[in-house]
């Protein structure tokens, strides 16, 4: 409640977590350019004002208005460039607080006027051109830093269709006041006729969600607090101790009659405050809503009045946004769930060696999180486990720890197998001891959406070549290869394999040899359960074995001739549940190929050992 004042795109800003300067936001700077360039947006903020005050048409209870959501991340390949897991998240903790959700601050709330507000937030499964999408835009470009609407342009969908979201490094400071940082901003339902094409959420990326890269003082609600904005309703100290009474708390300060006015942002999080006494009847501010400036930590509640005002915003200038017919286009259905995708034409099984000049057309594409250039994963037409090309990364340029590269296969429809297997080959060489690089293979059957983690691959277990500070480049001998079962995702039509390494001070990293096929035959599932490897092989003198043991048994493992018979014994006696690693020499055997023997308590399998 409070006088209406020039207020659209929103920020929050350093008295937040970030800073502890208490400083304006910079939406009176950023609408009043806006009205400069366009005075009848003054005329439709009064239009508004006058249906924000008209008797609200109430939705029924448990009618959930679901909005397709577009992320585009601005990055100039740093840190800022976060993960589909941290967008994930973001998305996660503002549906959390419009639904008060039970286990959650607002489901936690124990004031009577805490609400759910019903509407929900889905990234868009399709885009305006009925292409698949994971709802996520990556744009590199300079301008994140200092962000203004000016970047918006680089990537933007259509405002009646899809709520877009820009993530950038830091946005623009117009506040006029030195040190201020500004945490994002949103513009109004009222806007978009005239500004469409900057209708959304612009918000740094340490204000996305909880995990990962983002700033854990503010919980992801930076978020919640401009989509607050997005949906129609100003802040509570809109205008001061103004709108107080029946009769004006409706056209008056956040046009809201059950928030009681407040004189100026709250900040931190006190236990009580009063800020404004002319109010009719005289109540405490509200210091956990959404839409003050509290911590994050501390923010809680909308309250029913704004959630009316939210719902009759939005039928009056976004109603498009959460049609069926709309809803249906960006892939959803009309309970928010979405739609059920086409199998994918390739099916398994399914195998590409990498040996080509270009993946362009091939399905796989590169996603170069931080790393631009031959720095990240690029084609290599050099060296390959099986041929003549691979997939490669100079990991060795990077000079920054955490740096996240990936790249991503078509999508395939493994339902066709009975026992989905993974598997590939890496090569790869520390540059320090203490090299902590790390692949990480993830699973979608949703474009890449959403994921599941299989398995991560320490340096460790993937390091093929010597410790080196030279350009580490293999040998045909210098190969690993790694199988995942891919059984519990066996149902997936259309399945995307992403592969994800994360440098930690190592050296270069080779993959090649990707397939998705059937074991054949008890002993090869058995040794597929295990990930039994053996390296190197081709060996010369030491070897090493690895495998997980899924469970306390009795194994002997045995190094046998082609005509069976036992010539050195590896192992012998009760292995515990978990990983094991064992090394042994060949130095005594002729060259040739003889074979590893494994007798376990679930069966027997074999493994080619070649001896140089």
């Amino acid at each position: 409640m409070k006088k209406l004042v020039i207020v659209a795109l929103v920020c929050l800003q350093s008295f937040y977590g970030i800073s502890q300067n208490t400083n304006p936001c910079s939406t009176d700077q950023q609408l009043e350019e806006s009205l400069k360039q366009d005075p009848e947006l003054k005329l439709e903020q009064d239009k508004a004002t006058l249906i924000g005050a008209a008797t609200p048409d109430l939705r029924k209870k448990g009618t959930v208005r679901y909005i397709p959501v577009v992320f585009h991340v601005i990055h100039k390949y740093g840190f800022e460039n976060i993960t589909q897991g941290q967008l994930n998240d973001a998305l996660r903790v503002m549906n959390e607080d419009f639904r008060k959700l039970a286990g959650t601050n607002g489901g936690s709330s124990t004031d009577p006027l805490a609400t759910d507000m019903e509407y929900e937030f889905r990234l868009a499964q399709f885009d305006a051109n009925g292409q698949l999408t994971n709802g996520v835009n990556r744009i590199y470009n300079l301008g994140t830093d200092d962000a203004s609407d000016a970047q918006k342009s680089l990537s933007v969908w259509n405002s009646k269709k899809y709520f877009n979201i820009w993530v950038v490094n830091t946005i623009k400071n117009n506040t006029g006041q030195t040190g201020s940082i500004v945490l994002g901003y949103a513009q109004f339902p009222f806007q978009i006729n005239s500004q469409g094409s900057t209708d959304g959420v612009m918000a740094r990326a340490d204000q996305m969600g909880a995990i990962d890269a983002a700033d854990g003082s503010q919980a992801g609600r930076t978020l919640t607090h401009e989509s607050g904005h997005w949906v129609g309703l100003y802040h509570p100290f809109q205008g001061g101790c103004v709108g107080g009474s029946a009769s004006n708390c409706t056209t008056q300060g956040d046009q809201v009659c059950d928030t009681p006015p407040v004189s100026t942002a709250t900040t931190g999080c006190p236990s009580s405050r009063n800020s404004c006494t002319n109010d009719v009847p005289n109540l405490p501010d509200l210091i956990k809503n959404y839409m003050d400036y509290a911590d994050g930590t501390c923010m809680n509640m909308y309250t029913p009045g704004q959630k009316s005002r939210a719902d009759q915003m939005m039928a009056a200038y976004r109603s498009e946004i959460y049609s069926s017919a709309n809803l249906s286009a960006a892939g959803l259905n009309t309970n928010g769930s979405y739609r059920t995708l086409t199998a994918s034409t390739t099916k398994a099984p399914y195998s590409f060696s990498f040996s080509t000049p270009s993946l362009s057309g091939t399905g796989w594409t590169l996603e170069n999180y931080m790393s631009p250039g031959d720095s990240g994963w690029h084609v290599n037409t050099s060296v390959g486990a099986g041929g003549n090309g691979c997939l490669s990364a100079n990991n060795l340029n990077n000079s920054r720890n955490n740096v996240r590269n990936a790249f991503v296969s078509p999508s395939i429809d493994i339902s066709v197998l009975n026992q989905p297997s993974l598997n590939f080959y890496l090569a790869y060489a520390k540059r320090i001891s203490v090299s902590g690089d790390r692949i990480k293979v993830y699973i979608s059957n949703s474009h890449g959406r959403s994921e599941t983690l299989v398995r991560t691959i320490l340096s460790t277990e993937m390091e093929t070549g010597a410790l080196s500070t030279s350009p580490f480049v293999p040998t045909s001998s210098e190969w690993k290869r790694f199988t995942i079962d891919l059984s519990p995702y066996k149902s997936y039509t259309n399945c995307k394999i992403r592969i994800e390494l994360q440098s930690l001070r190592g050296n270069n990293i080779y993959f090649d040899e990707f397939s998705i096929s059937e074991p054949t035959g008890i002993s090869e599932r058995l040794k597929q359960e295990m990930n039994f490897n053996l390296f190197p092989n081709p060996s010369k003198d030491l070897t090493q074995i690895s495998f997980t043991n899924p469970t306390a048994q009795e194994i002997t493992i045995d190094i046998i001739d082609l005509q069976g018979k036992k010539l050195k014994e590896i192992g012998n006696g009760e292995f515990a549940a978990g990983s094991h690693e064992l090394k042994f020499g060949v130095k005594e055997l002729n060259s040739g190929i003889y074979l590893i023997e494994v007798k376990t308590e679930s069966g027997v399998f074999v493994h080619k050992l070649w001896v140089e």
